[in-house]
């Protein structure tokens, strides 16, 4: 998914903004350590859920100790098809947070 595709994504998923206190657009599209649940954000829309709420792992950083088979398990299956809508949630925030950044078409 590219910018020319964030149109598309659902409204939910382009408007939502973490409501964490202390939380920035910045902390929220670092790739370095969450001080917080991260994935976890109150209100945070299904299409952006990537971390297995059993056990925890992140289908983003393809990280953690998965208690069941990526392949066939359901939640898996469905938290995995969310990272590419995830990632482009991602880039929406860095651009908002550094808009001169933002390439001009």
């Amino acid at each position: 998914m590219n910018q020319s595709d964030i149109p598309l994504l659902p409204r939910s998923v382009r408007e939502f903004r973490p409501l964490c206190p202390g939380c920035t657009l910045g902390r929220a599209a670092s790739t370095d350590a969450k001080p917080c649940s991260f994935y976890d954000c109150p209100g945070l829309p299904a299409e952006l859920e990537v971390t297995c709420d059993k056990c925890m792992f992140d289908f983003v950083a393809n990280d953690g100790q998965p208690t069941c088979d990526h392949d066939v398990c359901e939640t898996a299956l469905r938290l995995r098809s969310n990272v590419p809508t995830y990632l482009a949630w991602i880039e929406i925030l860095k651009v908002e947070q550094h808009p001169a950044a933002q390439t001009v078409v």
